[in-house]
């Protein structure tokens, strides 16, 4: 360490007014462009695309309730009939839950590809960062 070090200190934890004024003023200028650039390009809320939203949220959690009840009734009167309970009633429950599985993978297949179709016909959006310097 030299003896101009010394002098200075290790300038380590503190900074000078000067430079915690220019901090604040870039963070500032950093937070009001962040602050445009959000409003620019927030999707704008549309209730017909919330309300299909919901439609499909609750499509899938009806299939799902709808197969695994389908097969515990299935199962239950399949147990009375044949005198074996609980077995084909557990079994059926199990066979509901796959096909009700199975219809929200099929939904979710479709939605994804309706949705990347979508995606790829949308226009381009424009980086404007690096225009405005």
């Amino acid at each position: 360490m030299s003896d101009g070090d010394k002098e200075k200190g290790s300038g380590r934890g503190v900074i000078s007014a000067e430079d915690r004024e220019a901090f604040r003023a870039r963070a500032g200028e950093i937070d009001r462009r962040l602050s445009e650039a959000k409003a620019r390009y927030a999707p704008k809320p549309d209730a017909r695309q919330r309300g299909q939203a919901m439609g499909q949220g609750l499509r899938i959690a009806v299939e799902l309730v709808v197969g695994v009840g389908f097969g515990a009734v299935v199962g239950w009167w399949l147990d009375g009939l044949l005198n074996t309970r609980p077995w084909l009633m557990i079994v059926m429950v199990l066979l509901g839950f796959a096909a009700g599985m199975m219809n929200i993978i099929r939904i979710a297949q479709r939605l994804q590809r309706e949705a990347e179709a979508a995606q790829r016909s949308a226009p381009a959006v424009r980086d404007t960062a690096h225009d405005e310097e």
